[in-house]
């Protein structure tokens, strides 16, 4: 419940941004928003062991410097395999199902042990694109656009396809609209 003073404040905000058009907005809105356009957040999305390729975010990485911090990181064995963790978008089969947080991913059903290729990140329904959407991070993922692969819960597997982790606006023209 807001205080008078929160109230006085909110009115006093509102008020100052008119004549930007701003708008109010929750933070459920700004992590779909960021997830549409394959933002990450630190720590949900990635771990300590992931580099800016493993993103996809190899343009934050200089070619031009000839030494900086981290360089060394970057070009160690270890780091430079092609089946580390990457980032990767995923599209249920089904659109409107949406995958839950966590869920492991997996290629095959029919295994046992089943190998776990990796876990979704972030997950949410858009309203923008009228389905299911979700982050994760799979085990040479950036060699698997188009592969489809299972989510595998409790009472169903769901389908799903590997997709590029950007669904919205892909070449970021509304990025200054």
């Amino acid at each position: 419940m807001m205080s008078g003073q929160n109230i006085y404040l909110w009115e006093k905000c509102i008020e100052a941004g008119r004549e930007f058009n701003i708008t109010p907005y929750g933070t459920e809105t700004m992590h779909l928003l960021r997830a549409e356009k394959g933002f990450i957040i630190v720590g949900q999305d990635t771990d300590g062991t992931m580099t800016p390729i493993d993103l996809q975010m190899d343009w934050i990485v200089s070619k031009k410097k000839y030494d900086f911090i981290g360089k060394r990181s970057l070009y160690r064995s270890d780091t430079m395999r092609e089946d580390r963790k990457q980032l990767i978008g995923l599209l249920t089969d089904d659109p409107n199902i949406v995958l839950e947080e966590g869920a492991q991913i997996v290629s095959e059903l029919n295994q046992s042990p089943v190998e776990m290729l990796g876990h979704v990140t972030s997950s949410y329904f858009s309203p923008n694109l009228k389905k299911s959407i979700a982050l994760a991070v799979v085990r040479g993922g950036k060699d698997m656009m188009g592969k489809k692969l299972f989510v595998p819960m409790e009472n169903k597997n769901i389908n799903v396809t590997v997709a590029n982790p950007v669904f919205y606006d892909e070449k970021n023209e509304r990025l200054n609209a």
